[in-house]
């Protein structure tokens, strides 16, 4: 830094702020002093510059292990995307993992001295939040809700998104509904089935629990699970599917039983992620802003990195359902 000073003329202080706080330096002042760095190939120590200013300039996007990795996850990537935007944009790195990754062999989580703050995707509890705390570092819960004093937690209409879907199923004649719901966090996945059962009670069809699945959210499985239910005396007239994924089974097991969609079999997933637009026929689905998910989740840890904010609240961003070819 000294030789950074030397080369360009300005003070060791100006040039440590043009790095540290460079809003703090006018422009004539940074373009002398990075062109200078850039002459000596000089680049500061992160890990230094961290220990001094008690700030790492980066913040934690961990996700629940079966969701990993984000870059393959057709949701959380599109989240994500949103919240590296936000992140850039406040100056910040994103580190990105899985919650197995973090933990210690106590099951703690250590993260000390290497995030300011961390977005919790999908499935967690309050162990895990704990953990983060007790380092003193600020959490923000997305697409879940996690019931503790002074959390933010950044959700969807998991629960109209359902009503909508099951409720045009029924308005376009199907009465035999299948319900094929994938193992997610415990919020999503009540919030999902409630929807469905509401709307079928609401319109006195019996619930039939022969044609309600929990499955894992994948293809494979609920191909599986779909085909089953087609081979049966009286297969399901739709299938509602608590995500993308699932609901792209279900169209492969419709397919591979000869069927007409949606005319002998309607499907509606949830969540309107990129794949939705890519297969064919193009799926019904529910719509989630996962943009605005990414940027409200990651604005909100910013306060709380700054000192504001200090206290629990739950957001959730509209859902809507966007009618395609499957349904």
């Amino acid at each position: 830094m000294l030789d950074v000073a030397q080369k360009c003329g300005y003070s060791k202080a100006t040039v440590s702020r043009a790095f540290a706080n460079p809003e703090m330096v006018c422009e004539k002042t940074k373009k002398a002093v990075y062109d200078a760095a850039k002459s000596l190939n000089y680049t500061p120590n992160a890990i230094a510059r961290a220990m001094a200013r008690q700030r790492t300039d980066n913040i934690g996007f961990i996700i629940y292990e079966k969701q990993y990795p984000v870059i393959l996850n057709p949701f959380y990537s599109q989240v994500f995307d949103s919240v590296l935007e936000t992140a850039t944009e406040n100056g910040y790195s994103v580190f990105i993992s899985s919650d197995k990754d973090l933990r210690l062999p106590s099951g703690e989580i250590y993260m000390k001295k290497h995030l300011d703050g961390a977005i919790i995707a999908g499935q967690t509890d309050t162990a895990t939040i704990r953990s983060f705390r007790k380092q003193n570092i600020p959490v923000v819960i997305l697409n879940n809700i996690v019931d503790m004093e002074g959390l933010h937690c950044i959700t969807a209409a998991h629960y109209e998104g359902a009503v909508s879907a099951v409720e045009y199923l029924i308005k376009t004649g199907r009465q035999k509904i299948a319900l094929l719901a994938g193992r997610f966090s415990p919020h999503i996945y009540k919030s999902r089935r409630k929807g469905y059962e509401d709307v079928l009670r609401q319109n006195k069809i019996p619930i039939d629990v022969s044609i309600i699945a929990d499955i894992e959210p994948t293809v494979q499985h609920a191909f599986d699970c779909a085909t089953a239910m087609l081979s049966s005396a009286k297969p399901p007239q739709a299938f509602f599917c608590t995500n993308d994924t699932i609901a792209i089974g279900a169209v492969k097991a419709c397919l591979r039983k000869g069927l007409r969609i949606p005319d002998d079999a309607a499907i509606i997933g949830f969540d309107d992620s990129e794949i939705s637009r890519i297969i064919e026929p193009e799926l019904t689905t529910v719509k989630i802003d996962m943009q605005a998910m990414g940027k409200l989740a990651a604005s909100y840890l910013f306060d709380l990195i700054k000192g504001a904010g200090h206290f629990s609240r739950v957001i959730e961003t509209k859902t809507e359902l966007i009618i395609r070819q499957t349904a």
